[in-house]
């Protein structure tokens, strides 16, 4: 900015510089206008596909492809938030070039009083930028810039739940719901996830959660908590209070409150000890359970969500920073409240316990006393992991 003349000169002494900044903003300008053709094109094609597939299919033309007609409205709401991502970065680049040419031109005041150019550019398509200039009537003008977004992605969650749960209701038969059912239930929820992690890396600021994880979780909680045959209460699970932890750990990551960390040890070292007692202590007697809702519940939370979590973890490639002894300690309390929940809600009010080898009277206190043993084992190692990474670090080098 040294090159350009004082503020109201008008006087640019490079005029070729001055030029391709203009050609520039109106190839930005053309590209805002066809994006947002495409924009709403796709909004069209959207609207006629919903009711078009729905009455093709309720005409008879096979139950078993129900779960399916979601998937080209997630691949087409997808293209379409590339295309509103793409619109926003060109109208910030557009927004600076004219700043450019303004300040060239000696009318930096007037165009920041509103009087020129179009600086009400930003507001109109940015809700950040309504945020942050606010001004007269702000929150009308962000409403109306992100409802019509937020209702186009409503109505395609919306018609995906409809399409699932239909498919589900009128496909009973166990031999076909895999492929009518269950795999495009599973590419669906896969579609979904990476759209809502690609559209919080386009939109949000600073983004760091690892959707996945989200997603396992609370995939998990839903599938265990809803399948009709608990030996007790959901909350008493020791596994969904794991996920619950994880969850949490995850979507606040961002903020790095206090707590952050030892909330996110307590959930990855309950996910583990559940997952190790699900299969060396649960499986080998039940298996996966005979009810369809049981068999995905226990491959969700015990073989999924843990496989999600280690490989966050392994991606995250964080240094190795070991807790303090007081969080390791705090992390150590969650398994110990867990218990003391268990014994309260048994012996006071009934609640059957969840686990067997957590209830003396029919596993013998041996086995509960070497599971809450082994319980804190793992957590405390889970809690200490760095210490022990550094720990042979050093030994190996001595050698």
């Amino acid at each position: 900015m040294s090159d350009l003349p004082h503020v109201g000169t008008g006087a640019d002494p490079h005029p070729e510089r001055t030029d391709a900044l203009a050609a520039l903003l109106s190839a930005e300008d053309t590209g805002i206008q066809n994006a947002g053709q495409i924009s709403l094109a796709l909004i069209g094609i959207i609207a006629a596909y919903l009711p078009v597939s729905l009455f093709a299919v309720y005409q008879g033309y096979g139950n078993e492809v129900l779960a399916y007609l979601p998937l080209p409205v997630v691949l087409l709401m997808f293209f379409h938030m590339v295309q509103t991502a793409a619109t926003a970065r060109r109208t910030r680049s557009a927004g600076i070039v004219e700043r450019e040419l303004v300040e060239i031109a000696g009318l930096g005041d007037e165009y920041r009083r509103g009087r020129l150019g179009t600086p009400a550019r930003n507001p109109i398509v940015n809700p950040y930028a309504i945020i942050k200039a606010k001004g007269d009537r702000w929150m009308s003008r962000y409403v109306a810039a992100v409802l019509p977004a937020i209702g186009l992605y409503a109505v395609g969650i919306a018609y995906t739940w409809f399409l699932c749960s239909e498919a589900a209701r009128l496909n009973p038969d166990y031999s076909t719901r895999l492929w009518a059912f269950a795999l495009p239930v599973i590419l669906n929820v896969v579609l979904w996830s990476v759209f809502l992690d690609s559209a919080m890396s386009y939109f949000t600021p600073r983004y760091k959660i690892n959707i996945w994880v989200p997603i396992a979780g609370l995939t998990g909680i839903v599938l265990q908590a809803s399948f009709p045959t608990l030996r007790t209460e959901p909350y008493l699970y020791f596994s969904l209070h794991s996920a619950a932890w994880l969850t949490l750990a995850a979507l606040t990551r961002p903020w790095r409150f206090r707590w952050h960390d030892v909330v996110a040890r307590a959930g990855l070292a309950g996910i583990i000890v559940s997952t190790i007692a699900f299969w060396v202590m649960v499986y080998p007697r039940d298996g996966l359970g005979s009810a369809e809702e049981m068999v995905w519940a226990s491959l969700s939370m015990h073989a999924v969500l843990p496989v999600v979590v280690l490989l966050a973890v392994w991606a995250r490639n964080t240094p190795l920073t070991p807790m303090p002894w007081r969080q390791v300690g705090l992390v150590l309390l969650f398994p110990v409240a867990y218990l003391l929940l268990v014994v309260v809600m048994h012996t006071g009010f009934g609640v059957a316990v969840p686990y067997t080898f957590l209830d003396p009277a029919q596993d013998g206190w041996a086995v509960t006393v070497a599971t809450c043993v082994f319980t804190a084992i793992v957590v405390v190692v889970i809690a200490s992991a760095e210490r022990f990474v550094i720990a042979g670090r050093k030994l190996i080098g001595r050698r």
